[in-house]
C-alpha cells in the first residue's frame, strides 16, 4: 500500500505538466531506497491497470444502460487500455519522424490508437500479410469504405516508416 504522503506527492505531481515530472519525482522520492522505489512502482502499476479497468467498465455500463448497445457489439468496440498504452510506446519508435504523423495515428505516442489493442492487432495482420495499413484520417468506414473515402484513402505515414525501416529496429 502506498502510503499518504507518497499519495499526496503523487496528485501534486501528475498536475504538473509532462516536463516538470521527472524533477518532481527526484525531488519527492529521490531519498528512497530501491526496494522502496519498486514497491512504489508496483503500487502505482496497479493503480493505473485498476484505473483503465474501471473505465472501460464504466464505459460498458454508461453503453448498455444508456447507450442500447448489446453488451457482445460493445466488445468490438476500439477503446485504450494500459497494456495497449504500453505497446504504443513501442510502435510509436517504429515511427521516429513524429512530426509527418496525422494528429490521431497508430504511431502517435499519446493518440487513442496508439493506446488501443484493436489498432495495433489491425496493424500487425497488415504487418504480417504485406497489405497496406492506411491512414484513418477523414476516413468514414475504413472496413467499408465510400467511393469518396476511397479517394481520400492513403497509406498510413507511420505505417511507412515502420515498414521501411523493418531490418533496421
Amino acid at each position: 500500500m502506498i502510503d499518504n504522503t507518497s499519495i499526496l506527492a503523487l496528485t501534486d505531481i501528475i498536475q504538473l505538466p509532462e516536463a516538470e515530472r521527472l524533477q518532481a519525482i527526484k525531488n519527492s522520492f529521490g531519498d528512497k531506497s530501491q526496494d522502496e522505489l519498486l514497491g512504489l512502482l508496483g503500487n502505482v502499476l496497479n493503480i493505473a491497470v485498476n484505473y483503465a479497468q474501471s473505465c472501460d467498465e464504466t464505459l460498458y455500463l454508461h453503453m448498455v444502460t444508456n447507450g442500447g448497445m448489446h453488451p457482445y457489439a460493445i466488445e468490438k468496440l476500439i477503446s485504450p487500455s494500459f497494456h495497449g498504452a504500453l505497446n504504443g510506446l513501442i510502435l510509436a519508435q517504429k515511427a521516429p519522424k513524429q512530426d509527418v504523423l496525422c494528429e490521431s495515428c497508430a504511431y502517435r505516442c499519446g493518440t487513442l490508437a496508439n493506446h488501443c489493442l484493436t489498432t495495433q492487432s489491425d496493424l500487425a495482420h497488415a504487418l504480417e500479410s504485406d497489405a497496406v495499413f492506411y491512414c484513418h484520417k477523414d476516413i468514414e468506414n475504413l472496413d467499408c469504405p465510400t467511393s469518396e473515402d476511397k479517394k481520400r484513402m492513403k497509406p498510413c505515414k507511420g505505417w511507412a516508416q515502420h515498414v521501411k525501416n523493418k531490418g533496421d529496429l
